[in-house]
């Protein structure tokens, strides 16, 4: 029997968007293996005529939807449908074998046998998209679903001006040290990044600021002079763009420094600072701990601060975007480096903490400026809200990331592994999912070869899988080489450019991933079809281009029989060779193979 208690499905929501300006994707989420059939009853709501027996006839419409993805407890079926007229009202037939039910906005009503849909002149039951509007969708540019992007730590990466008396490379890392990495250094590194097949930069901060991390700005406008002048950056985008490498700057737009002007002046003049609603100051005067004799913040020690800030930080004193002086000094900058140098797009830092008018905000002159300008969030949560086409484009995808750290770091299993990505293809729009930033580390976390134990081959395990996923996939610089390391700051080591210290074989795996996402459409796919054997195994299917995957999570060698329809020749994506598959297949530890099969149709 069929129950009606797990049956969800929401308007304009993850289950119910505008794909494109005339594709609207629906599904709906029932109990596993409690129906038998699922149809989509829509139509047009004024679309009514009156028949011959005087009544009110509806123009509805009826398509099976497919059962798209399983997880532990439900069934997700999903269809796309382009009504006509842009708008649609629509309900779920259900059929369990035995009743049929008409699932709408207000309940799921049992059927008779003979029994109408809709009501005379009533659809009342039936959920609403009242308009697929143009305006309302993502439009997020076209470059970005098929970027591969490296993420630099501007510091650490290289140095050509040679302004630090550190030594490249000292161990171990400390949080404020300058190790003197620079612009020109990237620059004469772009032939290295283009060779690896590389298409977009992102940079953590590189505006003036006291700090190693640059996460406090002093000055939006201005390079910090440690990685060079606003001229080196208009020449590294100048030199990027020319190697096809799109160039997407951080920007701190949740907090300001301690040492920007605006908040000094405030330090100063208290009350009656012009700037004083510019941040969140709940008592004067500012300060109420202890300098050190450079004038700035001590060792923080929990004083209840007099403002607001970004953790609990006072070298991070959070902006008040709703003050027209602060609106418009961010807006400025965000709007400057977009006309001025040509960027192609923003990360947003802490994006969950910005108000969501002002990120409005920022899409808005972003967009007026440079009409195909990525907005991207960071956001360690569930994300949709941000997500909804009227703000950001994408974000940080930790969405995927946490499943798959658990999965490989052996705290989950298999099963719930496969359940977790399951819900996640069900609930994340294809629209937001293809153009998501992909990761496996960043300066925020453990290094993922740290993370995995240091094992060269549970790392191709993790970048093998974020590679084959829907979205842009991100490579953390030195992670191509075999770079280690803890969490932050250890995590944000000087780059080697000395081969004899690369790890060669990860390098070439990490060429031929590029590779195959250039030629493997399927690689893009946004769905897992999961194969029922002892390992990680799933298909990618994208028009006639199809993918098998299997990913042994254990240090043992598993042999397993494969079903009969999985046998025959394939070539090796990985290795680019034949390889012939019989009934049963042995995938060593911590193997990973993918295989490609034309098939024809």
């Amino acid at each position: 029997m069929m129950n009606t208690n797990v049956l969800w499905h929401s308007a304009k929501s993850a289950y119910s968007y505008a794909y494109d300006e005339k594709t609207l994707h629906l599904s709906i989420r029932t109990g596993r293996d409690d129906i038998k059939h699922v149809t989509l009853v829509y139509g047009d709501p004024f679309a009514w005529t009156l028949g011959d027996d005087k009544k009110a006839h509806w123009a509805y419409k009826t398509v099976s939807m497919t059962k798209r993805v399983q997880s532990n407890d439900f069934d997700f079926y999903f269809v796309a449908i382009e009504p006509i007229n842009l708008r649609t009202k629509y309900a779920f037939l259900l059929d369990d074998g035995e009743e049929r039910f008409l699932f709408g906005s207000k309940r799921a009503r049992r059927l008779s046998p003979n029994e109408s849909v809709y009501g005379h002149y009533d659809l009342s039951e039936f959920y609403n998209f009242p308009y697929l509007n143009f305006e309302d969708l993502h439009q997020t540019p076209s470059w970005v679903k098929d970027t591969i992007w490296y993420q630099i730590f501007p510091d650490r990466f290289h140095s050509k001006m040679k302004r630090s008396s550190l030594p490249w490379g000292k161990l171990p890392v400390n949080n404020h040290e300058l190790y003197g990495g620079d612009l020109p250094g990237i620059i004469d590194k772009l032939p290295y990044i283009k060779d690896l097949g590389v298409t977009g930069i992102y940079f953590t901060p590189i505006f003036e600021s006291p700090s190693a991390h640059k996460y406090d700005t002093t000055d939006y406008f201005k390079i910090d002079p440690q990685f060079g002048s606003n001229e080196d950056f208009g020449d590294l985008v100048k030199k990027a763009h020319a190697l096809g490498i799109k160039v997407m700057l951080d920007g701190v737009f949740n907090h300001a420094g301690y040492t920007h002007p605006f908040f000094q002046d405030v330090i100063k003049h208290g009350e009656k600072s012009i700037y004083k609603n510019c941040f969140y100051i709940d008592h004067y005067p500012v300060i109420n701990f202890p300098l050190d004799d450079q004038n700035l913040p001590h060792q923080y020690h929990g004083i209840p601060l007099n403002f607001k800030t970004f953790a609990f930080t006072p070298h991070m004193p959070k902006w008040n975007t709703s003050d027209a002086l602060a609106s418009a000094h961010l807006l400025k900058a965000i709007t400057y480096w977009i006309e001025v140098y040509d960027i192609d797009g923003w990360r947003l830092d802490v994006a969950n903490e910005i108000s969501h008018t002002f990120l409005r905000d920022i899409k808005w002159v972003s967009r007026a400026t440079k009409k195909d300008t990525f907005i991207l969030g960071e956001n360690w949560d569930s994300a949709y809200p941000w997500l909804q086409g009227d703000q950001m484009d994408s974000v940080m995808n930790y969405d995927l990331a946490y499943p798959l750290w658990s999965y490989l770091e052996h705290k989950i299993d298999l099963m719930t592994f496969k359940d977790l990505m399951s819900v996640y293809q069900a609930t994340t729009p294809k629209n937001v999912m293809e153009n998501m930033f992909n990761l496996v580390g960043s300066h925020d976390t453990v290094r993922i070869k740290r993370r995995l134990d240091d094992d060269p081959r549970r790392v191709k395990l993790a970048y093998v899988f974020m590679f084959l996923q829907a979205g842009a996939p991100n490579i953390y610089y030195g992670d191509e080489i075999g770079m280690t390391g803890d969490h932050d700051p250890d995590n944000r080591r000087c780059m080697t450019f000395d081969q004899k210290d690369h790890d060669l074989d990860f390098f070439n795996l990490v060429k031929n991933l590029i590779v195959m996402r250039k030629t493997h459409p399927a690689s893009k796919d946004h769905d897992l079809h999961f194969i029922d054997v002892p390992v990680l195994a799933f298909e990618k299917i994208r028009g006639d281009d199809h993918l098998y995957v299997f990913m042994n999570n254990t240090s043992e060698s598993i042999t397993f029989t494969l079903p009969k329809n999985l046998m025959g020749t394939y070539v090796s994506v990985l290795l680019n060779e034949k390889v012939t598959i019989g009934d049963k297949i042995t995938i060593e530890g911590y193997g990973v193979h993918v295989l490609s099969k034309e098939v024809t149709r």
